[in-house]
C-alpha cells in the first residue's frame, strides 16, 4: 500500500478521524470507552471522582459511570434505575457498557437506542431502529449495515485484480524441495503492542515456524496498533526476528467492508514481496474473510485456525446468567456461527486447539479430515532455568517471605471465574474453626487487566481481605513468568459455559512447565490440556464455580507438601509433550496438505 505521508503525521491523522468521529456521533460513548482504557489505580480514583460529583451535579449519569468504573456495578444500576437522566447519551452508553442494554429508555437518542438493541444482538432490529428514526444514511447506519453484509451466508469480499507482479491467479508458486515454506499470516494483534493469549500463541508459533525453517510475514488488521493508541507506531515491527506488517492507510475506510479491503489491498502487495505458499487466517472470522479474498484473486490455498467459537465467546461476555441466556438466543450468535462454518469448509485446511471444538467445527459440516489438532503449547525455554517461588518473589520485590500465594495471570474477564478464587480465600482466611498456618499466610495473587478489575478490587475488600490480594495489573511478557514462578499454585477457577467448555487455556500449560501445582475447573477442554497420552492428570480438577471445592483443594495442596510435589512433576511431564518445537510440525502437514489439495483442484481444472 503506498505511504503518502510520514509515518507519524498519518498516525495522527488516523486517530483524529477516529476522535472526530466518535466526538461527532457519540462524545459520551467515546467517554466511556476511554474510562475502561485507562490503568485500574487511576481508573477507580477517577471513578470515586466521578461518582461524588455525580451526587452533587444534576442527573445521575456521572454517578453511574463513576460507581462502574470503581468495580461497583450494582451501585451504577442503582443510579442509572434514577430516572432524571435516563433520556442522555451518557445514560445510555453506561447501560451498555453494564450489560445493561434493556436500562436504554424509549427517549434515548435513537443512535444510543441502536447502539443498546446491537449490543443485545438483535442486529437488523439495530438497523431498521436508525431508519426508522430517519438515520439510515448515516455514518454509524452504514457501519452497522456493513457489519451485517459480512455475516451474510455467501458473502465475500471483492477479490483485487488478478495480476500480482510475477505472480498471477494461475495459482501458488511451485513448492520445490530445496526451498523453504513461505507463509502469509492474517492475524487480529500482535506483540510487541497487545499481550494476551491470542498474541502471544501467534508469536510462539510464528517463532518455531521459523526455527523450523518456515519463512512468513504476519499482516494485522487495518488500522492497528494506531486505533488502540500507539501513536508513535511504525509499518512494521520486528520481534524476535518476526515481521509483523501494519495495514496503516493515510485514511481508514468508512464501513468494515471498506477497511478489510485495505487490509486485502495490503496483503496482495505482500504476496508480490513474499510469494507464499499458504495463506494462514486466525479467527476471527474478517481474517478469514480477507485470506478468502487474496486466495480467489491468486490462487494460493488458505488456512483457516480457528481459536475460539466468537459466538460463545460472546455470550459468555454477559455477566449473568439470564444474559448469557438470552444472548444464546440472539441472531448475532447464529449468524456468527454459520458464517464461520462457511468459512472453515471453504479453507483448504483447518487447525483448532482442543477435540471438543474439532468435533463442534464438524458438526457444523467441516469435513474431519481437513481440521488438524495443535493444543496450546509452552516454549522450549520454560523448561530451564526454574526458579523457587522465594526466589521469584525476592526478584519481584514481593514481602511474601513464607506465603503461601495461590492466583494465576490471565485476561481479568468474567469467564476466568477469579471472583470464585477470592471467595475461596476468603472462606480460608476467615474459618476460624480450623486452627492452620495457612489462614496466617494465605494470600492472592492475580496478574493482568480486563474488564473484571475493578469489580475484583472491590470484591476483595468486600470479603475483607483486600490486604492479602496482589494484583500488579499488566505486565511485560518476560515478566510474567517470574510472577508465575511467585505463586505455590496456579488457579483457573473458570466458569462452566459453553466457551469454557470448548476453549483450551495456554495459563496452566505454561505453569505445568514452570514447575507448578495446578487446580483447574473440571471442564472437558480444560481436562484435556492437563491430561496426558497415558491419561494421567497434571492437575487438581474440582468443580467449577464451587468455592468451597476450591477452598479444599488449595488446603489439600498446602497441607500435603509431598502430593503438591508430585503434582507438579507430573505436570511437567506432560507439559513436555507440549513444546512449540514438536506441535509446529502439525502446521507444516497442514500446509502441505493445503498446497497438494490446491494443486489437485488445479490440475483438474485444466
Amino acid at each position: 500500500m503506498a505511504r503518502s505521508v510520514p509515518p507519524l503525521l498519518r498516525n495522527l491523522q488516523l486517530l483524529a478521524q477516529s476522535g472526530l468521529e466518535h466526538l461527532v456521533d457519540d462524545p459520551a460513548l467515546l467517554a466511556v470507552q476511554v474510562s475502561r482504557r485507562t490503568p485500574l489505580p487511576v481508573r477507580t480514583r477517577v471513578g470515586a471522582v466521578l461518582r461524588r460529583a455525580g451526587s452533587v451535579l444534576p442527573g445521575t449519569s456521572l454517578q453511574a459511570l463513576g460507581a462502574a468504573m470503581e468495580g461497583d456495578p450494582t451501585g451504577a444500576e442503582q443510579a442509572l434505575r434514577r430516572r432524571s437522566a435516563s433520556g442522555s447519551r451518557l445514560h445510555a452508553a453506561v447501560a451498555v457498557l453494564l450489560d445493561r442494554p434493556e436500562l436504554v429508555p424509549d427517549d434515548a437518542p435513537a443512535l444510543s437506542r441502536a447502539r443498546a438493541t446491537w449490543a443485545q444482538g438483535r442486529l437488523d432490529e439495530a438497523v431498521q431502529l436508525l431508519h426508522e428514526a430517519g438515520q439510515g444514511t448515516a455514518r454509524h447506519a452504514r457501519r452497522l449495515e456493513s457489519e451485517l453484509r459480512l455475516l451474510q451466508p455467501g458473502f465475500r469480499l471483492p477479490a483485487p485484480g488478478t495480476a500480482t507482479g510475477s505472480l498471477t491467479a494461475g495459482g501458488a508458486p511451485a513448492l520445490s524441495s530445496d526451498e523453504p515454506m513461505r507463509v502469509l499470516h492474517v492475524l487480529t494483534n500482535s506483540l510487541p503492542h497487545t499481550q494476551s493469549g491470542y498474541s502471544l500463541r501467534s508469536h510462539r508459533i510464528l517463532r518455531a515456524l521459523k526455527d523450523a525453517g518456515v519463512e512468513l510475514v504476519a499482516l494485522t488488521r487495518t488500522g492497528y496498533p494506531v486505533m488502540v493508541g500507539k501513536v508513535l507506531a511504525a509499518d512494521e515491527d520486528v520481534v524476535d526476528g518476526i515481521r509483523y506488517r501494519r495495514c496503516l492507510p493515510s485514511r481508514l475506510g468508512a464501513t468494515q467492508e471498506e477497511r478489510l479491503a485495505q487490509q486485502v489491498a495490503e496483503a496482495v502487495e505482500i504476496v508480490r514481496e513474499l510469494r507464499p505458499h499458504v495463506i494462514h487466517a486466525t479467527t476471527p472470522y474478517p481474517n478469514a474473510l480477507v485470506a478468502q479474498a487474496v486466495s480467489e484473486a491468486t490462487g494460493i490455498p488458505w488456512v483457516y485456525e480457528v481459536r475460539g467459537l466468537a459466538e460463545q465467546t460472546w455470550i459468555a461476555s454477559h455477566a449473568g446468567a439470564e444474559e448469557r441466556e438470552a444472548a444464546a438466543s440472539a441472531q448475532k450468535v447464529q449468524l456468527i456461527a454459520e458464517r464461520d462454518g462457511e468459512l472453515a469448509r471453504a479453507a483448504s485446511a483447518v487447525v483448532t486447539l482442543s477435540r471438543t471444538m474439532a468435533d463442534e467445527l464438524a458438526a457444523r459440516g467441516v469435513d474431519p479430515a481437513s481440521i488438524t489438532l495443535v493444543p496450546n503449547g509452552v516454549e522450549p525455554g520454560l523448561f530451564f532455568g526454574w526458579a523457587t517461588a522465594e526466589e521469584a518473589r525476592a526478584r519481584l520485590r514481593m514481602d511474601l517471605r513464607g506465603a503461601f500465594v495461590v492466583g494465576a495471570a490471565s485476561a481479568l474477564v468474567d469467564y476466568e471465574g477469579f471472583d470464585v478464587l477470592l471467595e475461596a480465600v476468603a472462606a480460608i482466611i476467615h474459618d476460624e474453626s480450623r486452627s492452620s498456618d495457612l489462614r496466617e499466610n494465605l494470600y492472592a495473587c492475580l496478574v493482568g487487566d480486563g474488564t473484571e478489575a475493578p469489580r475484583l478490587v472491590a470484591q476483595a475488600q468486600r470479603l475483607g481481605i483486600g490486604d492479602r490480594v496482589v494484583m500488579p495489573g499488566r505486565v511485560g511478557r518476560d515478566e510474567a513468568r517470574w510472577w508465575i514462578e511467585a505463586m505455590d499454585v496456579v488457579t483457573v477457577p473458570r466458569r462452566d459455559l459453553a466457551v469454557t467448555r470448548s476453549v483450551t487455556p495456554q495459563k496452566p500449560v505454561e505453569a505445568m512447565a514452570l514447575g507448578r501445582a495446578v487446580i483447574a475447573s473440571d471442564l472437558p477442554a480444560i481436562r484435556e490440556s492437563v491430561t496426558g497420552p497415558d491419561g494421567e492428570t497434571g492437575a487438581l480438577l474440582v468443580p467449577p464455580e464451587d468455592p468451597i471445592a476450591l477452598a479444599a483443594a488449595i488446603r489439600e495442596l498446602y497441607e500435603d507438601t509431598q502430593g503438591r510435589i508430585q503434582l507438579a512433576h507430573v505436570g511437567r511431564e506432560i507439559a513436555g509433550d507440549r513444546r512449540w518445537d514438536v506441535l509446529v510440525r502439525r502446521y507444516e502437514t497442514a500446509y502441505g496438505r493445503a498446497v497438494a489439495g490446491s494443486k489437485e483442484v488445479s490440475a483438474r481444472g485444466q
